[in-house]
């Protein structure tokens, strides 16, 4: 089995968990071109048409299934984040930015512990 059908094996398993049956999710693996912090994932979403394409590092890091997690939390905390973002003033955006990762992060590894 190749990397990508391992990547979609993991998507459709959270995806299952997380209940996003009516979502048309996809991968793609990229090359991301942050030059500030190393980029393994992004999620690009729209949310009329319930799809999303969920981006991934080109380079192997072993964490792909934890990629897709993280990823899809994002897809769930969505509306949330979005509506937080407009809210906040640029002084307090990168702290926002910073808590919703560790948020994610935090939820993450509870998912994955679960899982186990």
């Amino acid at each position: 089995m190749d990397r990508l059908e391992k990547i979609n094996q993991y998507l459709k398993y959270w995806q299952r968990v997380f209940e996003l049956s009516q979502w048309k999710l996809k991968v793609k693996l990229v090359d991301f071109k942050r030059t500030d912090f190393v980029q393994s994932g992004d999620i690009k979403i729209n949310l009329k048409n319930k799809s999303a394409i969920i981006l991934i590092t080109k380079e192997k890091t072993g964490k792909d299934n934890t990629i897709i997690l993280h990823e899809l939390i994002h897809l769930l905390l969505w509306k949330y984040d979005t509506f937080c973002e407009k809210e906040i003033n640029n002084k307090k955006k990168n702290h926002y930015f910073d808590l919703l990762e560790k948020t994610v992060a935090d939820l993450e590894k509870i998912f994955l512990q679960r899982d186990k």
